[in-house]
């Protein structure tokens, strides 16, 4: 699989650190006729990507998921959007347990992503990307202030007719803004989509796809997968292993009488719940303890998921140091023309 240097749109847009991409968003109001063609499930693996980074000191790359996120904004033309990777803050600064039993970030050499080529003139549709390394400067994620809020964002852009991808629609968010029109309680069905470490895929990269429920929405804020830093999640009872975090945990809409409440027009089946960030493992002497994927723990995996609310996600995407960015990448693109006058 060739390594591919990560590409952004216009020049201008590189230079403010910003993307915008056409790619077909998914999740929305109205889905396009792209998405019925497909069962859905597949088209949300086609939000997903791996990421692998590399870490001084560490012979091994640690392994994660990353899904997209598309963010409509009415002063760019046409079907663009400004387009986000979207993962955890312990995947993006590899924060794990050292061998001294201290929870840290550790210094990040490369990243990378997995994914999937449109065409190619052979067997093998999988490809890598290279998002930061030696040769291309500092890191650019934005992290929420919260520190047990365990997300990252980085704005992206991948040439849709290159590569085979959706977003997820920033307006599918399971948000409080939403509730006059939905609710969200326990016993919900979820599903999430995310990499599977003993088989990615040989010829493409095939994220894997599980179903569960909401087990808890916790009325206070619990230990974070963030070296146990309070913050508010969800606890989902699906059963996530290594390579997980950073998964998009997608809710369903209760159906009655036949139809999906909580939609406008009844065709679409899930929205975007929140970010898988770990689990909770049982301990040996049958105590529940948080922990990410990376962490080498010999204890059971309880099946239960801690998951990072979409509301702190779209609070991250609506924070200042974003919104500056995109205003600057309006700023910075060309006037439109003007219409000749009869």
């Amino acid at each position: 699989m060739k390594l591919l240097r990560f590409a952004v749109l216009v020049l201008a847009l590189v230079v403010l650190g910003i993307a915008v991409s056409d790619a077909q968003q998914v999740l929305t109001q109205q889905p396009s006729s792209a998405t019925s063609k497909e069962p859905f499930e597949t088209t949300l693996s086609r939000t997903v990507v791996l990421i692998t980074i590399t870490i001084a000191g560490y012979p091994k790359p640690l392994e994660g998921t990353g899904f997209l996120v598309g963010m409509n904004d009415s002063r760019l033309p046409g079907d663009q959007s400004f387009t986000y990777l979207v993962t955890n803050r312990h995947v993006a600064q590899a924060i794990f347990k050292d061998q001294t039993g201290q929870c840290t970030p550790h210094r990040v050499i490369t990243t990378d992503v997995t994914l999937n080529l449109k065409t190619t003139s052979s067997r093998n549709r999988a490809t890598h990307v290279r998002l930061f390394g030696p040769e291309y400067g500092p890191m650019s994620w934005f992290f929420p202030e919260e520190a047990g809020a365990d997300l990252a964002v980085l704005p992206v852009s991948f040439p849709p007719n290159l590569y085979d991808l959706a977003s997820v629609s920033a307006n599918s968010f399971m948000t409080s803004d939403r509730s006059q029109n939905l609710t969200i309680s326990t016993g919900d069905k979820l599903l999430t989509v995310g990499f599977f470490r003993p088989y990615a895929g040989t010829h493409q990269f095939q994220p894997m796809v599980r179903e569960g429920i909401l087990a808890l929405v916790p009325d206070d804020k619990m230990p974070s997968t963030v070296c146990g830093a309070p913050a508010n999640v969800y606890l989902a009872d699906v059963h996530v292993i290594p390579g997980n975090s950073g998964s998009p945990m997608f809710l369903g809409f209760r159906s009655f009488l036949g139809g999906l409440v909580g939609t406008s027009d009844g065709s679409i089946p899930y929205g975007l719940l929140g970010v898988v960030s770990g689990y909770m493992y049982e301990d040996s002497d049958l105590t529940l303890r948080v922990a990410t994927d990376y962490e080498a723990v010999l204890h059971a995996n309880s099946g239960i998921a801690v998951v990072v609310p979409a509301e702190q996600l779209k609070a991250l995407l609506l924070s200042p140091p974003l919104q500056k960015l995109r205003d600057q990448a309006i700023a910075a693109m060309p006037p439109k023309p003007e219409t000749p006058k009869p």
